[in-house]
């Protein structure tokens, strides 16, 4: 049995859970965070797993994290990894998005990220010690390079989770630490359920004729989503190959998103806003 532990954060649906039950499989110790405890019945692969250990807290909340890196310290297995998958996607127009929001949007993906990189690097500088090759992986998106309407918030919030990764990398590279970014598209997770019951933005202002519209869209990109497996896979590789590539793009027509990337910003614009009036 392999006892290198990995920390996950989000663990109980979509892209966090299925990475877990990946690791697990492969032999790991998981830590994973979640916010409000598991489900103990027999449905509930992780809380009977006797590799997983479930972590109680919110990444906006530093003591808590400082509490859940103890219990991994206690336990005295290895940290060689830390994978920063929870997130939050706040849609709605910067014009009319509540402040408190568009602030809950940044404490999570962002500043919640920072706060469990800086409580975990001394575990994975003591890893690095021991012999092993310690990764932080930050899942990203695409929205982390291409910015769509309305949801500039969310786009921002990966935008700086690209540069933190980018920065972090580079602060790492002299002490054995490695930081990478795998970034995917639209995924097949719960995360597009909640962001169609998102429309306080555009209730009662010059955007409430666009609320028709999300349904459709958000129905649609899920459909066509990549299986959060893909990213599971990916997010192994970010933990073990040799040198992972420092940025991983998950997502059907990749080449389209950079072509995209790359083109005019006025091209861009006319790309993004044609489907919305």
């Amino acid at each position: 049995m392999n006892h290198k532990s990995i920390l996950i954060t989000g663990v109980s649906t979509g892209i966090g859970l299925v990475t877990a039950r990946d690791l697990l499989r492969r032999g790991f110790r998981v830590y994973g965070s979640v916010r409000s405890p598991l489900s103990e019945d027999e449905s509930n692969d992780l809380a009977h797993h006797p590799q997983f250990t479930e972590l109680h807290f919110d990444v906006r909340d530093r003591e808590a994290i400082r509490a859940g890196i103890q219990r991994i310290t206690d336990e005295g297995h290895h940290l060689v990894g830390v994978v920063n998958n929870a997130g939050v996607a706040v849609p709605g127009p910067i014009e009319t998005t509540d402040e408190a929001e568009y602030r809950r949007q940044f404490d999570v993906n962002v500043f919640g990220l920072i706060s469990v990189c800086q409580e975990s690097l001394p575990l994975l500088h003591a890893a690095r010690d021991a012999g092993h090759h310690p990764r932080i992986v930050n899942v990203s998106s695409v929205s982390g390079y291409l910015t769509s309407p309305f949801m500039a918030f969310y786009s921002s919030s990966k935008f700086a989770v690209e540069a933190l990764t980018d920065g972090l990398r580079r602060e790492l590279m002299p002490f054995g630490i490695d930081v990478v970014s795998v970034a995917p598209g639209p995924t097949k997770t719960p995360i597009w359920a909640k962001g169609r019951e998102q429309t306080s933005g555009f209730e009662d202002n010059r955007y409430s004729h666009l609320i028709p519209q999300l349904a459709p869209y958000t129905q649609a990109a899920e459909r066509g989503g990549v299986e959060p497996q893909l990213v599971a896979d990916a997010i192994y590789a970010a933990l073990t190959d040799k040198v992972p590539r420092a940025h991983v793009l998950i997502m059907k027509k990749r080449w389209l998103a950079k072509l995209i990337r790359h083109a005019p910003k006025r091209v861009q614009d006319r790309f993004f806003t044609k489907r919305v009036r």
